[in-house]
């Protein structure tokens, strides 16, 4: 079943076409404005993979996740209560209420917004290669301490590992993820507990990314601190850029804990590489 649920992942929304979103609005002059101000920070040598022009998330470029479950049919990896709005270099995903819960299939319970890149990049093995985008968190309702009732992340993956930056309204993580069907599945979430951010994640924030294939390792970095550091792990040669909103609740006793009228927001700037092809 496992090997089926990543078959089916990578295979998943080849009609691009068809791809909708629950809702959309204006982005407001705020958060353009602050997108600007971190944008004039970018360095040359990154590429813009998209600039978040709107009014919807281009179809050419993202595409939505769904997955089979063992009782039969697809989860699609969109709360209905998804509101979206693109435009000024941000696109802003707002779940007002978490809806979407599943008693049986963990992937499922878990995944409230997932949109994957339609491409993927090519990570050479003779120089490194740096993934970045500016992401901001607000939780609504809830606790944020208490990241697995609600959190916003930004992944590269090829859907077997995973990388992320991820975080609430006031705590920031790196997470690293063999996913089911690899041979040693697990999700690691590492916090640097001296690295300062004022516990304050609701601001658009410098998420990057470092793979080294030669040395075999991957930097995570936040406003230019070093979140957290990892050596000799594989890394893929291939892997697409993702953005999600998750709860991180196990099924217990047949029940889903996920839905507790919580809800989170979570804004993206724009998605960026150096070192690899955009």
């Amino acid at each position: 079943m496992t090997q089926r649920v990543i078959a089916s992942i990578e295979q998943s929304n080849a009609d691009l076409g068809n791809e909708e979103e629950a809702d959309h609005g204006e982005v407001p002059c705020s958060i353009r404005s602050e997108v600007e101000a971190v944008t004039e920070a970018d360095r040359d040598d990154f590429v813009t993979y998209d600039e978040f022009k709107g009014p919807d998330l281009d179809p050419a470029l993202w595409r939505t996740v769904s997955l089979p479950v063992p009782a039969g049919g697809e989860h699609t990896a969109q709360d209905p209560n998804t509101e979206v709005a693109v435009g000024g270099g941000v696109v802003r995903v707002r779940i007002p209420r978490f809806s979407v819960s599943s008693d049986t299939f963990q992937p499922a319970d878990s995944a409230k917004y997932f949109k994957l890149t339609t491409r993927q990049f090519e990570l050479p093995p003779d120089r490194p290669v740096t993934f970045a985008t500016d992401l901001a968190v607000e939780n609504i309702g809830g606790d944020p301490g208490d990241y697995r009732l609600g959190m916003a992340d930004f992944q590269v993956t090829d859907l077997r590992s995973v990388f992320s930056i991820a975080g609430t309204a006031t705590r920031v993580f790196a997470m690293h993820e063999h996913l089911m069907g690899t041979d040693d599945p697990f999700v690691h979430v590492a916090e640097s507990p001296y690295e300062d951010f004022d516990e304050d994640f609701t601001r658009l924030r410098e998420c990057e990314i470092t793979f080294d294939r030669a040395g075999s390792t991957v930097v995570w970095r936040v406003d230019g601190h070093q979140v957290y550091k990892i050596y000799g792990t594989a890394i893929p040669e291939r892997m697409a850029v993702a953005i999600g909103i998750w709860t991180q609740l196990p099924i217990r006793d047949g029940r889903s804990r996920s839905l507790r009228g919580q809800g989170l927001e979570a804004r993206w700037g724009r998605f960026r590489v150096r070192g690899a092809d955009a």
